[in-house]
């Protein structure tokens, strides 16, 4: 529904300093005390089960916010579908009928002290997929809700009964079609007749979730209000011209505006208040009764603001603000709210053929990656986001784009993400396996049809304004996208072009799809994306890609601790040829092909999965240096497919469900440094990238040669200067002419005019790229290490080679011994590391944001690596 400004009545406007009035309590969360039960088990209705002397007989704890699926297995009904070849033993929608995932969830709300004239509020963030809610006998929503991207918030103070209990019954069923899982991505396609998340009936990376994900998923939550309630804040900043992190700023500028609801019979008179960096600006403003309306506010002049800046730019400060209705001195409801300011631009590169990305007038080199979802049933937490969304910022990454077959992000994630600088793209619920791109046999309808998918455009629409004015405040949130692959149906994407993106955000760039023509121009055929199989390390080098390539990528592989988490023992075997154990199939193992054997044979599971990292190490570090040497002249950036898994599946991470680090992690993360020293492979220069808005100066660039076994062989150096957002080649690389099996070891080290280190980036090279063999001629060696606590839960660990071999590819974790398990999540600033004869490193260990409390007691350092023995050490408390 389009809002339009409230200006028309209101009797003054004016910047005022109000006294501070007391507003009422923030959201009551409803997390805690719900039961649940099959709705063909319960014999009456929701009137009934509401109604004082309902007796509740075998009704079990239920998990809300969750789903069907995740209260079965808190009560031990199903198997974990995480772990092995469990999932196949639950009985799947589609098969069983959609009565068997219907259910009744239950609560009883907490006492509130609720005065005269206040209103009280039930909001639901996600409900997957069709509800009908009932308090106290009474049904709470009118038309039945649908749909699993939409909010509702109800007026419940007719209903709510001061001093007595109140019981809150929701019978929730799952999307219709369910689809067949069993059809290939997505299923038979079916399940986008909804508007709801397509990979939840599987994909070629999981298996699917038997419930479809059915069930209360999100936030619920109590609200109390006086007459007026105040929702749906909206903040717009501008900054106009091009600006400089870190500079003296001159002056940005912000807009307010709210929608209010007169909750009562009777016409309202008072103020909407802003307060912002102290100041409260104001503007008087009568409702009639029940009149809804969107009022804003003259835009506000920050002087000397604090500019957000993406990760590797800047800094990423925020604001708070706070939006009052004030009636008679008093605050009727009030929304707090907090955002960066900073203003995003974009532009067609007509030479490069792809999109440029802006932020504050400065061009953005876009490295990221995708995203899924955090798990895949839905199991959502604040501290899981922000664990995982700090992962992909210190792997140097400054964009995530939330793939169009899962879900729109959650608040907490995209919180996490203005706190660390990660620039969001963000899909609706469109794929082109789903919604008809292509032909194909396995979907159960014809390629026109899907594509007229889903079966509601009304509802697909009403969703996407809801879910915009749900995320639009985030500094973070950079574009919308229709759709993975494909646009949305011609009449969806031509409103959501011309229409509820303009009237409800109006600030941000629309992409029709993730692989069109407003992105970049395909000269190469294909979808405009890939490949996303295992790669020769310089093929990227010599390959050209698509000038902006949305989904790129490689392997992913669980290190063993994890691997014997989700595989059963009769499995923990490695792959031959074509044999692949029936389990690791099942978690979707992309193959590895030949790439472990070339370290020399692989012995057993163990060798494999420390194989694998090596070569997970060596996989993106080149596919991210591979772009980095062509930036702005064929490239404005990659994502990689995909960063993470909500799933324990064995395709594409650099990080594993358990959020244990990968080498492919670390590879990454130093291909990606802002300003960056590497070789290109496809003809062995060095060159200096350098990602940032500012020339760096007197650098020294410094190529070191040696032997397998650590000895120098030769150094070069170069005194250089990169201009911001450059790339400045250096010298050409040369391997001695003799012993063409030789292995050696190539350090480039990069350091400032103070002689500081910027960067350093350790290859290991041979002129047969297919064989490392040699280093298997590393002699067994030790390194020592020594702790230091910092601050609390934040560790200085300074790790030294003291012999005379090189220590390879050196491992570092953190152990519970009481429990013989990985402590997790850890932050490493390096891992996967190689220390040549003498060298030593200081790495930060950062353990303060680990999920629940560690007995220091237990938990041990351990080193590890290629030829060097395993060293445990404690960390020191002092």
């Amino acid at each position: 529904m389009r809002r339009t400004y409230f200006l028309l009545i209101f009797l003054c406007f004016s910047t005022v300093y109000l006294p501070s009035v007391k507003a009422q309590p923030s959201d009551i969360s409803l997390d805690t005390h719900w039961v649940a039960k099959r709705k063909a088990d319960v014999q009456v209705d929701g009137t009934v089960i509401t109604s004082p002397g309902y007796q509740r007989t075998g009704w079990m704890d239920a998990v809300v916010p969750g789903t069907v699926l995740t209260t079965l297995l808190h009560n031990h009904l199903v198997p974990d579908p995480f772990v092995g070849l469990n999932n196949k033993e639950i009985p799947d929608i589609h098969d069983v009928g959609r009565d068997y995932y219907t259910y009744w969830f239950y609560t009883e709300l907490p006492e509130l002290n609720v005065k005269q004239g206040e209103q009280v509020w039930l909001k639901f963030r996600g409900i997957n997929y069709a509800a009908n809610i009932f308090l106290n006998g009474k049904r709470v929503n009118k038309d039945t809700h649908e749909g699993m991207f939409l909010r509702e918030k109800y007026n419940i103070t007719g209903l709510y009964h001061r001093g007595e209990v109140n019981r809150l019954a929701v019978l929730v069923e799952p999307p219709s079609p369910e689809g067949d899982a069993a059809r290939g991505q997505g299923g038979d396609g079916a399940i986008a007749r909804n508007v709801a998340m397509q990979c939840t009936a599987g994909w070629d990376w999981i298996c699917p979730m038997h419930d479809r994900n059915t069930g209360i998923w999100d936030k619920v939550s109590l609200e109390v209000t006086g007459a007026v309630d105040v929702f749906n804040p909206h903040v717009i900043t501008r900054v106009p011209g091009k600006r400089t992190p870190g500079a003296k700023q001159e002056p940005a500028f912000v807009k307010v505006s709210s929608e209010l609801k007169n909750a009562t019979d009777r016409k309202q008179t008072g103020m909407l208040q802003v307060t912002l960096n102290g100041k409260s600006y104001s503007r008087k403003v009568t409702l009639q009764p029940y009149q809804e309306e969107e009022v804003g506010l003259d835009e506000i002049k920050v002087t000397d603001p604090k500019l957000w800046w993406p990760n590797g730019m800047g800094k990423h400060p925020l604001y708070t603000l706070k939006v009052s209705f004030v009636e008679d001195g008093k605050v009727s409801d009030e929304q707090r709210v907090t955002f960066g300011i900073r203003e995003t631009g974009s532009y067609f590169d007509e030479k490069v053929g792809a999109r440029v990305f802006l932020v504050n007038g400065q061009k953005v080199f876009i490295k990221g990656g995708n995203w899924i979802a955090s798990d895949a049933m839905l199991r959502l937490s604040k501290e899981r986001y922000d664990a995982e969304v700090r992962m992909h910022a210190e792997m140097n990454m400054n964009m995530i784009r939330v793939w169009g077959g899962s879900i729109t992000e959650r608040p907490e994630f995209y919180d996490a993400c203005d706190k660390y600088g990660l620039l969001v793209w963000q899909e609706f619920w469109v794929t082109g396996d789903c919604n008809g791109r292509w032909p194909d046999p396995l979907k159960k309808e014809s390629q026109a049809r899907r594509h007229a998918y889903p079966d509601d455009h009304s509802l697909f629409l009403k969703s996407a304004e809801d879910q915009i004015k749900m995320l639009r405040n985030h500094p973070s949130l950079y574009l919308w996208c229709g759709g993975n692959e494909y646009t949305p149906a011609d009449d969806i994407n031509a409103a959501l072009r011309d229409d509820v993106i303009p009237q409800t955000d109006g600030t941000r760039l629309y992409l029709e799809e993730s692989t069109g023509t407003q992105l970049m121009r395909n000269t190469i055929g294909g979808n405009g994306d890939g490949p996303y199989g295992i790669l020769e390390p310089d093929w990227i080098f010599k390959t050209k890609s698509y000038p902006f390539n949305p989904e790129i990528g490689s392997i992913g592989m669980a290190n063993i601790e994890s691997l014997k988490k989700f595989i059963p023992a009769k499995d923990l075997v490695p792959p031959k040829g074509n044999w692949v154990p029936e389990s690791w199939r099942y978690h979707k193992y992309i193959p590895l092909h030949d790439f472990p054997d070339r370290y020399g044979k692989v012995k057993d599971i163990n060798d494999f999965c420390r194989k694998a990292q090596i070569v997970s190490y060596e996989q993106y570090r080149a596919l991210q240096e591979g772009f980095n040497f062509r930036m702005w002249s064929d490239y404005t950036g990659m994502l990689v497919w995909k960063n993470q898994n909500p799933w324990t599946a064995l395709r594409g991470f650099f990080y594993d469900y358990y959020l244990d680090y990968t080498g492919g992690y670390f590879g990454y993360k130093e291909a990606a440094q802002p300003v960056h020293i590497q070789l290109n492979l496809n003809d062995s220069v060095a060159c200096v990238v350098n990602q940032t808005p500012f020339k760096r100066s007197g650098l020294t660039a410094i190529t070191t040669l040696y032997s397998i076994h650590g000895k120098e062989l030769g150094e070069q150096s170069v005194k250089t200067d990169v201009d911001a957002n450059s790339v400045t080649l250096l010298k050409k690389v040369k391997l001695p002419a003799e012993d063409p099996d030789e292995v050696y070891f190539l350090k480039l080290t990069l350091k400032d005019k103070d002689g500081k280190d910027v960067d350093e980036n350790l290859y290991w090279l041979s002129k047969n790229p297919k064989s490392y063999e040699q280093l298997n001629q590393l002699k067994p060696t030790s390194v020592t290490v020594k702790t230091e606590k910092t601050v609390a839960g934040k560790y200085s660990i300074r790790i030294q080679n003291p012999g005379k071999e090189t220590a390879f590819f050196i491992r570092l974790k953190v152990v519970n011994e009481k429990k013989d398990e990985l402590v997790l999540p850890v932050f490493l600033n390096r891992n996967y590391f190689t220390l040549l004869p003498g060298e030593e490193k200081v790495v930060n260990l950062d353990l303060s944001q680990h999920f629940g409390q560690i007995d220091m007691q237990d938990v041990r350092l351990v080193a590890e690596g290629w030829n060097v023995s395993e060293q445990k050490v404690a960390l020191s408390e002092k």
